[in-house]
C-alpha cells in the first residue's frame, strides 16, 4: 500500500510538473496562486521589455547625436539617406565648403538720414585644406580706380553712392579673386551680436578718451583686461584718435575680432553656435543662407582655425591732389594674394594681372606722389599736399615793407624828390638851428 501511495505520488508530481502547477506563488498584487512557470514567462516578458526600451532609448540617443552632429558638420551628409543628395544636373554631388569661400565683411556707420559709409572692411578667406584663414583689412581711405567717373576715389565712398553689391565688385575686381558672399552690419546689430555672446574679454593696452558729438560717440576706456560689453566693444573697435588714425584702429579691429572668435568657438559655446547664429542672422544684411553660415562655422571648428592670420593692405598715406588717400603699393599686394591664397601652379597666370592697364597707372601714380612726398618732407619736416606746400612757401617770403608815415625824409635812405621848377623856393630861416635832445635808450628787461 505505502509502495503503491508513494507511486501516485510520485506520478502525481510528474504530471503536476508538465501542467506547470509545481511551486505555485502567490501573486502580490492579485492575492491569486500563480505557478512557477508562470512567473518565469512574466520575468522573461519584463526583461525582455526592459530590452526593448533600452534599445529604443539607444536609438534616439544614436539619432539625436548624428542630428546634432550632422547640424554642426552638414557638409558630411550623415543623413542622406533621408533626403536626397543635392547634386549638378550631370548629376555630380554638390560639396559643401570643400573649397576655399571668401567673405567680405562690411561695418557701416548708419544713421536715419545717412546711410552711412563702410568705415570697417574685412576680407576673410578660409581655406578647405585645414591651414590658417586669412584676414585681410581694407583701409577705408584706400584708393581705388572708379571706371565710371574715369578717376580715383577712396573706396569706403563706394557703399553710400553705389550701394553694396558694387562693393563688393570693386574688392573682387581688386583683389582679382571671387568673393563667394558679404556680410554687412550696423552699428546697432555689432552691439546686439557682441552682447549675445556674453561679451568678448580683452585686454585694453591704454586708456582711450575721445568726444564727436555729431556722431553721437563718446568713447572713455581705461587700460587693462576686462570684458567689453556689446557698446564699449563698439567704442573699442572705432577708435583712431592715438596718433596712427586708420592704421591704429583696424590693429584694434584685428585684435577684438581675433578674441571674439577664440571665445566663440571655446568649448563653452561650441553648443552654442546653432543660437547664436540664428540670432545673429537677424541682425546682418547678408547674402549667404543661414545653412551656409552655419557649414562656414563648421569648417572652422573642425579644422580648429582659430588661429587665423591677419594683414593689412600694403601701402602709404599720401595726397592724390588735395586729397588724402592711401595709396595700395600693388605689386606687393598681389604677390601677398598669390602666396596665401593662389595655387602655385596658377601664379604666373594670376599676376598677369599686373599688367591691366589702371594698375600700371595706380602704380605710376604711386611712385610719383611718393617721390613728390617725400621731398616735401625734406623741405618741411611734414606730409603736405601741393598746394599746401605751395602756401607754406609763401609764408617763408617776407612782405614788403610799408612806408612809416613819422619817418623823416632821407632817413629811409630813399632818394628825396627834387622840387617842382613851377613851385617857389622857400628863403633859409635865419633862425638859430637848436640843439636836438639826446633820445634815451631803453631799460634792458631783466631775464
Amino acid at each position: 500500500m505505502t509502495k503503491e501511495v508513494l507511486r501516485s505520488r510520485k506520478e502525481l508530481t510528474i504530471m503536476e510538473e508538465q501542467s506547470g502547477r509545481v511551486g505555485d506563488e502567490v501573486n502580490s498584487k492579485t492575492g491569486r496562486r500563480q505557478s512557477h512557470h508562470a512567473v518565469i514567462i512574466r520575468k522573461r516578458k519584463r526583461v525582455l521589455l526592459m530590452a526593448l526600451m533600452a534599445v529604443g532609448l539607444f536609438t534616439l540617443s544614436m539619432a539625436a547625436t548624428l542630428g546634432i552632429y550632422s547640424w554642426f558638420n552638414p557638409d558630411t551628409d550623415l543623413l542622406a539617406w533621408m533626403h536626397k543628395s543635392q547634386t549638378t544636373e550631370e548629376g555630380e554631388v554638390v560639396p559643401l565648403l570643400k573649397e576655399r569661400f571668401n567673405l567680405l565683411i562690411l561695418g557701416v556707420d548708419e544713421r536715419l538720414d545717412d546711410l552711412g559709409r563702410s568705415d570697417t572692411m574685412l576680407f576673410f578667406s578660409v581655406p578647405s585644406d585645414g591651414s590658417k584663414p586669412l584676414l585681410i583689412s581694407i583701409p577705408r581711405d584706400t584708393m581705388i580706380w572708379k571706371k565710371d567717373i574715369q578717376d580715383y576715389d577712396r573706396i569706403n565712398n563706394i557703399y553710400p553712392t553705389d550701394g553694396i553689391d558694387a562693393t563688393v565688385q570693386t574688392v573682387r575686381n581688386l583683389f582679382g579673386v571671387p568673393i563667394d558672399g558679404y556680410i554687412k552690419v550696423n552699428i546697432e546689430g555689432f552691439v546686439e551680436l557682441v552682447d549675445i555672446m556674453g561679451g568678448v574679454r580683452i585686454t585694453v593696452d591704454e586708456a582711450m578718451d575721445y568726444d564727436d558729438p555729431y556722431q553721437d560717440l563718446y568713447i572713455h576706456i581705461q587700460p587693462g583686461e576686462q570684458i567689453l560689453d556689446g557698446q564699449t566693444a563698439m567704442e573699442y573697435v572705432r577708435f583712431r584718435a592715438d596718433g596712427m588714425g586708420d592704421i591704429g584702429r583696424i590693429e584694434r579691429q584685428q585684435k577684438f575680432l581675433k578674441a571674439a572668435l577664440n571665445q566663440a568657438l571655446s568649448l563653452n559655446n561650441i553648443t552654442r553656435i546653432p543660437n547664436m547664429v540664428r540670432q545673429g542672422f537677424s541682425m546682418v544684411e547678408t547674402n549667404i543662407s543661414l545653412n551656409k553660415l552655419l557649414s562656414l562655422a563648421n569648417t572652422v571648428i573642425r579644422n580648429g582655425l582659430t588661429d587665423f592670420e591677419s594683414v593689412t593692405l600694403p601701402g602709404d598715406g599720401l595726397y592724390y591732389g588735395d586729397a588724402s588717400v592711401y595709396m595700395l603699393n600693388i605689386q606687393e599686394m598681389y604677390e601677398l594674394i598669390a602666396e596665401k591664397m593662389i595655387p602655385e601652379e596658377q601664379d604666373p597666370m594670376y599676376l598677369k594681372l599686373l599688367q591691366q592697364k589702371w594698375i600700371v597707372d595706380y602704380m605710376q601714380i604711386h611712385e610719383t606722389a611718393l617721390t613728390r612726398a617725400q621731398e616735401i618732407w625734406e623741405a618741411t619736416g611734414m606730409w603736405l599736399s601741393e598746394s599746401e606746400y605751395q602756401a607754406w612757401l609763401t609764408s617763408l617770403t617776407p612782405p614788403e615793407p610799408e612806408p612809416d608815415p613819422n619817418e623823416n625824409p632821407g632817413e629811409s635812405g630813399e632818394t628825396l624828390e627834387e622840387p617842382s621848377p613851377t613851385e617857389p623856393l622857400e628863403p633859409p630861416s635865419t633862425e638859430e638851428p637848436q640843439t636836438p635832445t639826446p633820445i634815451t635808450p631803453p631799460t634792458p628787461i631783466t631775464p
